[in-house]
């Protein structure tokens, strides 16, 4: 059984940190995930337009893999063409905010998340609103910078710990990373901070998996 992990920006770097995150539920070969990087777009996802001008491209792209695909996952926090790709499949289409919030739910009363801009606060509110969520949601912490530079700048790990910082003193007794480039922090931050943190990407393609072996057992 197949399942597509996508990369929806064109940084082959957070393809990279997105497959190393999910290898561990491989389960001995009884699922394949492959991850994939979708050409020609933005090299971070970051404003709505950025959104909009993926949505073609991935939804033609779930169109040509869905004959070998079993579910597919969409690696953007802004769960970018989720609804729209679900039109072209009959297959699962997880998005990787819904997948990760929910994870989230089951692992404290309150979840903080650690966001990539205050520029896009509007946006994440209105997505955790739409899946009735914001109130369990102590609040964003953005770390301001571009989401291409999360997984390699040398700022990016104190930035990212001082916002899970402020999220736990909020109240927040789980913290989920708002965007997949920011997988390479996860332990740092488990350890740091002695709090659950949700990687996204890896609570979308466990769903995935759940799902498929439903439809299948």
């Amino acid at each position: 059984m197949r399942i597509l992990l996508i990369n929806p920006n064109s940084n082959r770097d957070f393809t990279q940190a997105m497959a190393r995150s999910v290898a561990p539920l491989q389960a001995q070969g009884a699922y394949r995930v492959d991850c994939t990087t979708l050409e020609g777009t933005p090299l971070g996802i970051e404003t709505q337009r950025d959104v909009d001008s993926v949505i073609e491209p991935l939804c033609r792209l779930v169109a040509e893999e869905d004959a070998r695909t079993d579910a597919f996952v969409i690696g953007c926090f802004a769960d970018t063409g989720l609804y729209s790709a679900r039109e072209v499949t009959t297959k699962p289409v997880i998005g990787i905010c819904e997948a990760g919030l929910a994870t989230a739910l089951n692992l404290g009363e309150r979840f903080g998340v650690i966001s990539t801009a205050t520029a896009t606060r509007n946006a994440d509110l209105r997505l955790a609103r739409s899946y009735g969520l914001l109130e369990r949601c102590v609040g964003f912490e953005p770390i301001d910078m571009p989401v291409a530079e999360i997984a390699t700048a040398p700022v990016a790990r104190d930035r990212l710990l001082g916002a899970g910082a402020r999220l736990k003193e909020s109240g927040a007794e789980a913290l989920v990373l708002g965007c997949a480039g920011m997988a390479p922090y996860r332990s740092l931050l488990r350890e740091e901070l002695r709090i659950p943190v949700v990687d996204p990407c890896i609570s979308a393609v466990a769903m995935a998996i759940g799902i498929v072996s439903l439809r299948h057992g």
